[in-house]
C-alpha cells in the first residue's frame, strides 16, 4: 500500500471524527500514518490496528510477539491486540481517548479537542503523555506539511443539501468536491440510489 492510498483511505474516517469530537483530521491522519508506518505494521495489516491498542474489539483479537523490557533486559512477550473489521474503529478507539481521557483522568486530552491549529494540538497530545520519543512532535509536524494534510482540515466545514427531483449521489459529490463513499458514510446510507426528495444530505 502507497503512502497516498492509505491516506486517501482514512481521510474520510477523519473527517467524520471531527464532524463528531473536534479532532483535527491532519492530525489524526498524520498519528496513523506514523503509528502504523502508513498502513503497513503487522497489527495494520492484520488487524486494521493502527495504534497498537491490546485487547479485544467485539471478541475479535490477533497475537503478536513483541519486545518488552523487564527490569532493563528485553523479553519476548506474546500480546493479545484489537483486531478491527475497519480503520473507522481504531481511529475511533483514539479519539475516544483523546475525548474522554483515562480512568484516572478524564480531562488528560481535553486541550485537544477544538483546538485549529495543529501544531498546538501535537504538542497537547505530547505534553498529555501520548508518546516518549522526544522527536514525535517534530516528526508528525514535518509529516503533515511535507504530506500537505492540512488541506483536510480546511473542509471540516460542514455543507447540507436538500434533495431534489433528479438528484444522484455520484452528482452531488461531483458538485461539492466530495466522494460518494463520503457521502455515504456521513449520511448513514445503506443505499447509495435510495434518496428521497427533500431528504436533507450532508455533502461536505
Amino acid at each position: 500500500m502507497s503512502k497516498e492510498t492509505f491516506i486517501d483511505e482514512i481521510a474520510p474516517y477523519a473527517l467524520n471524527i471531527y464532524g463528531e469530537f473536534k479532532i483535527l483530521p491532519s492530525v489524526i491522519i498524520a498519528q496513523a500514518c506514523l503509528e502504523s508506518g502508513y498502513g503497513t505494521s503487522p497489527l495494520a495489516k492484520q488487524g486494521k490496528n493502527i495504534f497498537g491498542t491490546k485487547g479485544e474489539y467485539k471478541g475479535q483479537s490477533i497475537i503478536i510477539q513483541t519486545i518488552e523490557y523487564v527490569n532493563g533486559a528485553p523479553v519476548q512477550v506474546r500480546n493479545k491486540f484489537r483486531k478491527y473489521p475497519t480503520w473507522d474503529e481504531s481511529l475511533r478507539d483514539l479519539a475516544n481517548l483523546y475525548a474522554f481521557g483515562t480512568s484516572w483522568n478524564r480531562n488528560l486530552y481535553t486541550a485537544v479537542i477544538g483546538e485549529k491549529d495543529y501544531k498546538k494540538a501535537i504538542k497537547a497530545i505530547f505534553d498529555a503523555g501520548f508518546a516518549t520519543d522526544p522527536k514525535y512532535i517534530e516528526k508528525l509536524v514535518n509529516l503533515i506539511e511535507m504530506s500537505e494534510l492540512t488541506k483536510y482540515d480546511l473542509t471540516v466545514e460542514e455543507v447540507y443539501h436538500i434533495v431534489k427531483k433528479g438528484d444522484t449521489i455520484s452528482a452531488l459529490a461531483k458538485a461539492y468536491g466530495s466522494t460518494q463513499v463520503q457521502i455515504q458514510q456521513w449520511n448513514g446510507l445503506a443505499d447509495l440510489n435510495l434518496i428521497k426528495v427533500n431528504q436533507r444530505l450532508r455533502v461536505k
